[in-house]
């Protein structure tokens, strides 16, 4: 073996660091050193394979790995229980370190518990691509750096960046390398190419579902705190409002969050139960809100209860202890558990909201927020009459504010109530409108009333738990006592996030909690059901690869690619076609099926030509065809398009779901109909009706 394959082998067994890197937080760390692994792993295994038969030679090189564990042990010491740099962390990052990176929060921290899985993965690819080349086989020797790239592209999860770059590193280096060996070798490259082009453009229009993410299998090691209640302290810290908790040195006076609450039982409200752990940086919020501006705080913990460290905003950057962190709500807790005693500086995201953010946006209809807007069983009546008066039917945002405004202005704090925030509670606390008398109860009261009527009238809604600024010394030091802690509301926006609501009497105004809010907006006009017509969308299709000329080169190796492309991709569009048609039909719940029917039949008059226009209902639509094609049966599909109008918008109370029965009666009608449409259409377009690759990207 020649330095030139050497070096592009090192080059392709390089490229998976592309896409490893970008969940780290030291990206440029991680590329030298898988760099100079997959180099060093190429040069020491060329060397070994000369004097040793080629099994011999890969172990041999196994000692060069854990020499550099153990270096790395000491250059970038993790959280391993044996002491940083000895022997025993580089063996328990070996055993642990895929563990570590998955139970992290990305990105990942560059220490030698998430660095030694792809570090040793990058030899072991290095040096079996070394072995098959010195056997003569290229191709052979292109696969372990494909494995490691597609290992590396499964550990980044879904939400990890597209690895171009990665990818493209990857097809350079392994076509310059199969270049090299002869033209047979690579036309049978540029045949795999092709069926992987054929692949990668057909298969993810039939795909139905996004990549799992392995992070969710994975159980993290954070110690769990269900007993603890931290929306219980209020009553008693607000009795005693003197109590020293933390000291703040703030750039500017800004409250504090503490504890992100989620889940309510029907008797009280519980916190998130598990956290990952993470590294110094954390992952921006999810939406990132339209305006922010950093603030950093340095925070001692004189008297807290609970694991829970508080925070200006959303948490971006961390120094002072290890720590877990919750990526939903950002809440940040101490990974000994005790947030008692500790001092850190945290970087943190604050939103600065104003109602043009909010005022025409809608609650998200993702089933991944249902636990938002879910009350347990045993709801008292009177709940849900107060939120329907109160709340009404405009838009979200003016439903979330009218229900701020009626407990900030018709209710009372009273510092020396119970307290108390389960639905026993909640219904001697709320008063009616029009009872002629103002209720009065405690802070966590408040919150925990704003969050049940806002699910209620159909709002995801939490509870956050948190401090106001406190009051400053001589020294800029502020002290924030029991008196200042305080909870508010958050509701759930699309494509906004989560905004928070005070409605504390003699709080601030509905919005951010951190900085002035703007003037109430108008009131929105209520939403518009989305038009039945356009139940099945239709994204613009994206653009097919394009070729590359090939006029420059003399090579015919190219060619059986192509022909395999122009002749098996007709005879593909109709086998997909068929199997989503299989699974829109007879897969799923009732009302799926319905859907997945609904979508095939705008499909179908999309081909013929017949596209209904934008403003027309399902109904509509029903109506066009029933008086086209007499042979349809009319009473089946007018079901079909009163269920899908109740998808669209919610079923009536007295809707009745559909049977199996009634959605095959239904499936024989449309297609009866698309049969018939089929049949008025020239001879060409009938040929090629099933051959037709745009319902694909409908």
């Amino acid at each position: 073996m020649t330095a030139r394959p050497a070096l592009l082998l090192a080059a392709a067994t390089t490229a998976p660091a592309l896409a490893f890197a970008p969940g780290y937080t030291d990206p440029a760390v991680l590329l030298a050193l898988l760099g100079v692994t997959a180099t060093t792993a190429v040069a020491a295994t060329k060397a070994l394979v000369r004097r040793l038969p080629p099994t011999a030679a890969l172990l041999a090189g196994l000692p060069l790995v854990l020499a550099a564990v153990v270096a790395l042990a000491g250059w970038r010491p993790g959280q391993a229980p044996a002491a940083p740099g000895t022997l025993a962390a580089a063996i328990d990052a070996l055993v642990h370190s895929g563990a570590r990176v998955l139970t992290t929060t990305p990105p990942v921290p560059t220490t030698v518990d998430t660095l030694t899985l792809p570090l040793a993965g990058t030899w072991l690819a290095g040096a079996a691509a070394t072995l098959a080349l010195h056997a003569h086989r290229p191709l052979l020797a292109l696969l372990p750096p494909v494995l490691l790239l597609a290992g590396a592209l499964v550990l980044a999860g879904p939400d990890a960046p597209p690895a171009y770059s990665a990818v493209a590193v990857l097809v350079a280096a392994g076509t310059a390398l199969l270049g090299d060996t002869g033209p047979r070798t690579l036309a049978t490259a540029a045949a795999l190419a092709g069926a992987a082009l054929l692949g990668g453009t057909l298969v993810p229009a039939d795909w139905p579902v996004r990549p799992a993410d392995p992070r969710a299998a994975a159980t993290p090691p954070s110690a769990r705190q269900e007993a603890l209640n931290p929306l219980g302290y209020l009553p008693a810290w607000t009795a005693r409002p003197d109590q020293p908790l933390l000291d703040a040195r703030t750039t500017r006076p800004v409250d504090l969050r503490w504890v992100t609450l989620t889940d309510f039982t029907g008797l009280t409200w519980l916190p998130e139960s598990a956290y990952l752990p993470a590294g110094d940086t954390l992952p921006p919020a999810d939406p990132t809100p339209a305006r922010t501006t950093p603030h950093q705080a340095t925070l001692t913990i004189r008297q807290l209860p609970g694991p829970w460290l508080p925070t200006p905003g959303h948490p971006r950057h961390i120094t002072g202890l290890p720590i877990a962190h919750d990526t939903t709500s950002g809440t940040l807790v101490a990974r000994d558990g005790h947030a008692t005693g500790h001092r850190y500086t945290i970087t943190a995201d604050v939103p600065l909201w104003s109602t043009a953010d909010t005022a025409r946006a809608l609650v998200p209809t993702d089933p991944t927020f249902d636990r938002y807007r879910e009350l347990p069983p045993g709801a008292p009546a009177r709940i849900r009459e107060i939120a329907a008066i109160v709340a009404g039917t405009t838009s979200p945002y003016q439903q979330a504010a009218r229900l701020a405004d009626h407990l900030r202005t018709g209710y009372d704090l009273d510092v020396r109530a119970r307290g108390g925030h389960g639905y026993a509670n909640l219904a001697a606390f709320l008063v009616m409108p029009g009872e002629g008398r103002r209720g009065a109860g405690t802070a966590d009261q408040f919150a925990s009333a704003f969050a049940v009527l806002a699910r209620a009238a159909g709002l995801p809604s939490r509870i956050t738990v948190g401090f106001r600024p406190g009051h400053p010394d001589s020294a800029g030091t502020r002290h924030i006592r029991t008196g200042d802690a305080t909870a508010w509301g958050e509701i759930y926006f699309d494509r906004v996030g989560w905004v928070p609501f005070d409605v504390t009497p003699g709080g601030r105004t509905t919005g951010s909690l951190a900085a002035p809010q703007g003037p109430e907006a108008a009131p929105a006009p209520a939403r518009t059901a989305p038009r039945p017509a356009a139940a099945t969308p239709t994204p613009t299709p994206a653009q097919p690869p394009g070729q590359d000329p090939d006029g420059a080169s003399r090579s015919r190796s190219p060619l059986p690619a192509a022909v395999a492309l122009l002749v098996l991709s007709p005879a593909a569009i109709p086998l997909l076609r068929h199997r989503r048609t299989r699974r829109r039909l007879h897969r799923g719940t009732a009302q799926e099926r319905a859907l997945g029917l609904w979508a095939e039949l705008m499909d179908g008059l999309r081909l013929a030509g017949r596209q209904p226009p934008a403003g027309r209902t399902a109904s509509d639509i029903i109506s066009d065809i029933t008086r086209a094609e007499d042979r349809t049966q009319p009473a089946h599909l007018e079901r079909l398009a009163a269920h899908v109008t109740a998808a669209a918008f919610g079923p009536p109370a007295t809707a009745r779901p559909l049977d199996p029965q009634e959605i095959d009666a239904a499936i024989i009608a449309v297609h009866t109909h698309l049969r018939a449409l089929r049949r008025t259409r020239p001879w060409p377009q009938r040929a090629l009706w099933w051959l037709d690759p745009r319902p694909l990207f409908w």
